[in-house]
């Protein structure tokens, strides 16, 4: 079980913490004063684990004797093997609900969004029938307006949907520039016509 976490000087910086569980325990229903051992990976045992959080750090605000610390299958996210080992990403908070990971508070967040958007759509008399909400992170969401005109002179715009030919922009990304600017009227026009339609 690994919580997503930085700084650790691991590789990607992301597996500085990891939980590890052997998949044996002890045949508590047996008779012998020393109990033998057996192969077993309990179902409850891959949902919620136990573990010291007192090694983490935590800017001394954990003291010992609270150092329980609880990792839960993110299930949001695949399990890899690695080796011999099967990863399994996982949230990780203390026994008070803190997290001490960077992973719990983006699915605390898209937990709220789908609560709060559930909301809102039954409030706006929308998708009623909704369950859930999905919410996607990316770097950035763009898209790139063409009018009609220009849009049928291009073949590989046709053909492809992207540009395969022509010339460079006039503010492209090179050193400070940047290719922001104002909205050019028409494509405002687009944006508030679709906006109305929605």
């Amino acid at each position: 079980f690994f919580p997503l976490r930085g700084g650790g000087g691991a590789i990607g910086g992301s597996v500085s913490g990891l939980k590890y569980d052997a998949l044996v325990d002890l045949q508590w229903s047996s008779d012998s004063a020393i109990k033998p051992f057996e192969e077993a990976f309990p179902a409850d045992r891959l949902f919620v684990g136990e573990t010291d959080g007192s090694s983490f750090p935590n800017g001394g605000l954990r003291v010992t004797h609270a150092a329980a610390a609880f990792t839960t299958w993110d299930r949001g996210s695949p399990l890899f093997v690695h080796g011999d080992t099967l990863y399994i990403p996982c949230a990780f908070v203390t026994h008070l609900g803190t997290c001490i990971d960077q992973k719990t508070p983006l699915l605390r967040s898209s937990d709220a969004i789908s609560r709060q958007g559930l909301r809102l759509l039954k409030a706006m008399k929308r998708d009623q029938s909704a369950t859930c909400i999905y919410n996607y992170l990316g770097w950035e969401q763009e898209f790139f307006v063409v009018s009609a005109a220009l849009y049928k002179k291009r073949p590989d715009l046709i053909n492809c949907g992207r540009t395969l030919i022509g010339n460079l922009p006039e503010k492209n990304q090179q050193g400070e520039l940047h290719y922001f600017n104002t909205l050019p009227p028409s494509v405002k026009t687009l944006l508030d016509n679709i906006q109305a339609k929605m």
